[in-house]
């Protein structure tokens, strides 16, 4: 496998690539998504966290679509990548449905 420079780059094909095989596991304040990058096939975890301090539950049940940015966050070391950065540099947007119980 060649493995890519780093490139802080998107795609119109990244999101539905990425979406066709992840796999989305619920949090209490968001989510966990594990799937492959569509820019340097490595299989990476990316968490979603909704809020970064916690405030008491809200009541009911509601659903709603937001939309995620996702990063390329593999562990794989890119050429050329930043010190503080992590993955190939890929980024792309994903919907993702939450129903809070």
């Amino acid at each position: 496998m060649t493995v890519l420079p780093y490139l802080e780059v998107t795609a119109a094909a990244y999101a539905a690539a990425y979406t066709a095989g992840v796999l989305v596991t619920g949090t209490e304040d968001g989510a966990v998504l594990s799937g492959t990058c569509p820019r340097c096939s490595c299989p990476f975890d990316f968490t979603y966290t909704r809020r970064v301090y916690r405030h008491p539950p809200l009541g009911g049940r509601s659903a709603h679509t937001v939309t995620v940015p996702v990063l390329c966050v593999c562990e794989t070391p890119h050429e050329g990548r930043p010190a503080d950065e992590e993955g190939c540099g890929a980024y792309w947007n994903v919907l993702l449905e939450r129903v809070a119980r």
